[in-house]
Formats: C-alpha cells, sequence, structure tokens
C-alpha cells in the first residue's frame, strides 16, 4: 500500500473542493448538529454536505444479504437518468463537497456511469465509488480517470476463488483482481494521481483467516488503501449470526445472547450525524433519509416533483430527525445501522 499517495491525494483532492461557500457550509451543518446534539438548539441545515446517488440497482453478484443480490426489491427499479442527475448537482454545487455514487446495485452497470462522474467533477465536487470489480475493463478504467472521478473501493471478500464465491456468489476473484492491477497501470500511464485506489475485505466467519493475505496482497498491488470492514447482516436472525459473523467479538459489529436474535454491540445513541451531512437519492429520484434505507421505506419526496432544498426542509424530514433524536431504536431501519458503532477493523 502507498499511505503516502493516499493522504496527499486526499488533501490535494479537498482542496480542488474548496470555495467559501463550501467552506461556509462545513461550519453550518457542523455548528447545527452540535447544538442538535448538545440539546441546545434546533437549526438543521438546508442542504447536507454529500449526496449519495444510486446509479442502478441492476447487479451481476447474488450476494445473500445484499437486496439488490437477492433482488427482493418491493420499490421500482431501474437505472439513473444523467439529465435528472444533472439538473440535481447544476441546483447544489454550491453547497455540497461530493458525490458518492452507490447505494444499492453495481454502479459500474449503468452504460452512462463516465457521464454521472463528469457532471460532478465539472464543478470540482469530490466523487468516490464502489464497485464489486467485475467491470474494470481497460475502456472502463479510462473513462473513470478522464471523467475525473476522485475515488473507487473495490470489494475483494476472499483470497482464493472458493471464499470469495461464497459471499460473492456468481462472482470471480481472478477477474477482480485483474480489474484492480488493470485500473492501476492505466493510472500510473496516464500520469493521474486519481482515482485514488481503495480495496475493502469484508469479514465473514469464513474468510477471516485470510486477512493477512489480503493485506499482502494489497502491498504487493501497491493500491493506496486496504480496510476490513466488519459484516452486516440483512436479517438478524441467530442462523444468519452462525453462519457469517466471526466468533472473534473484535472482529463483529454484532453480539448475540443465548435465545435471542442477534443485535448491534452497544447503546444506539439518540442521535446521527448521517442526517446532517448527508442525503441519499435513488436512482428514479426518491430522497431517502440515508443508505440504511435500502427499500426506500422511508422516503422524504421525489426530485421529479419537488425541488431537494424544499424536501430536505420538510415536514416529513423533519419528523424523522426528531424521532431519531428522541427514540431512535423505535426507528427500524436505525436498529441495523453503524452510526455511532464501530465497523472498520
Amino acid at each position: 500500500m502507498n499511505r503516502w499517495s493516499w493522504y496527499w491525494g486526499g488533501l490535494v483532492a479537498g482542496v480542488r473542493a474548496v470555495t467559501p461557500r463550501r467552506v461556509q457550509q462545513i461550519f453550518r451543518v457542523g455548528g447545527s448538529y452540535l447544538l442538535a446534539r448538545g440539546r441546545i438548539g434546533w437549526f438543521p441545515p438546508r442542504y447536507p454536505l454529500f449526496l449519495g446517488v444510486e446509479p442502478t440497482t441492476a447487479c451481476n453478484l447474488r450476494c445473500p444479504h445484499c437486496i439488490s443480490g437477492l433482488r427482493a426489491f418491493t420499490r421500482p427499479t431501474g437505472r439513473l437518468d444523467p439529465v435528472l442527475f444533472e439538473e440535481l448537482v447544476e441546483a447544489l454545487h454550491p453547497y455540497i463537497w461530493g458525490v458518492l455514487f452507490y447505494f444499492q446495485g453495481e454502479p459500474l452497470l449503468h452504460p452512462e456511469i463516465g457521464r454521472l462522474i463528469g457532471s460532478a467533477s465539472r464543478y470540482k465536487l469530490l466523487t468516490s465509488l464502489s464497485t464489486n470489480g467485475h467491470f474494470l475493463t481497460e475502456d472502463r478504467c479510462y473513462d473513470l480517470i478522464m471523467a475525473g472521478l476522485t475515488h473507487i473501493r473495490i470489494s475483494i471478500d476472499g483470497m482464493t476463488a472458493e471464499t470469495y464465491a461464497r459471499y460473492r456468489r456468481e462472482g470471480e476473484l481472478e477477474t477482480v483482481q485483474a480489474g484492480t492491477a488493470r485500473l492501476l497501470e492505466i493510472r500510473q500511464a496516464l500520469r493521474s494521481r486519481f482515482p485514488l485506489v481503495e480495496v475493502q475485505f469484508i469479514a465473514f466467519r469464513h474468510n477471516v483467516k485470510e486477512i493477512p493475505a489480503f493485506r499482502r496482497w494489497a502491498d504487493e498491488m501497491g493500491v493506496d488503501a486496504a480496510r476490513i470492514k466488519t459484516a452486516q447482516l440483512l436479517e438478524l436472525t441467530p442462523d444468519a449470526y452462525e453462519e457469517w459473523i466471526p466468533k472473534e467479538r473484535r472482529q463483529s459489529r454484532y453480539e448475540m445472547s443465548a435465545g435471542e436474535a442477534p443485535r448491534l454491540r452497544g447503546k444506539v445513541p439518540n442521535r446521527c450525524w448521517r442526517m446532517w451531512r448527508a442525503a441519499e437519492v435513488t436512482w428514479d429520484g426518491q430522497v431517502l433519509p440515508c443508505c440504511f434505507d435500502k427499500d426506500a421505506q422511508h422516503t422524504f419526496g421525489s426530485l421529479k416533483k419537488t425541488s431537494f432544498a424544499a424536501i430536505w426542509k420538510g415536514e416529513k424530514v423533519e419528523r424523522f430527525r426528531r424521532q431519531v433524536f428522541q427514540r431512535r431504536e423505535s426507528i427500524d431501519i436505525c436498529r441495523n445501522c453503524t452510526e455511532g458503532i464501530r465497523t472498520w477493523l
């Protein structure tokens, strides 16, 4: 790994995104959150700092704890209209710092993902994309680099074909590793610092012994960062816990007592920084509280009918925020949310 390039690249990208209004926005959002957390005042910001966007709900894999992999959506599925996204970014770019191109689905399956990234890069916004890594072809790598992508996270959850495919079902480890190498080679050939390449390893019960091998591989590849993440269960059941969650307590975000369902370790606090710093937008323009609302059960409104500013300051958002700060555990999606819980090893 090249930690120097990771930190230096992050600094360079952050400086590029600086504008007086965005700096002012940091203080507004951060200050209003601290006031709310301290029960001093309630002044939610008009805009978040970041925007999460869902390019598509489609995915090539069949991961067993992913609503996209299971094809289990109850909401409509499809892919983001670039025009809708461009209009949204045009309205929000003075205030937000960046766009995260992932939610459900595999972002690289969107045929115009380069256009989407380029629309954000045009305004010097930070851009990030999370992928399973199966579509890092030569053309796609050039597309991502030339579009100005700041950061890419590639998931590699096993260092043998067998362990990798146990969770990343219908996936091929060799294809992902080759794509990662290809992206690094093309980035070097173009003498580009970006995208910063991060590889991620989700720690399951069946693959935790391969974490050292993952770290050695990341060092050999020369990626910018390698991170280990605890696993998330889609359904909190004892059987799922026994199958997927590592036995060592420090490698899990969950705990389970005899005769009980698994639950997050530690008490869920009555606050949420996510509700201040970011908003999630589905492919069809629904504005959601966060990425844990995977099936859009708590939609605040549609961008096809109302402006983002009106939705973000609307009554639905206000009620939801106040419930989070008063009785967060009463909200279904918050019971499996990692806000305030350690998720990285």
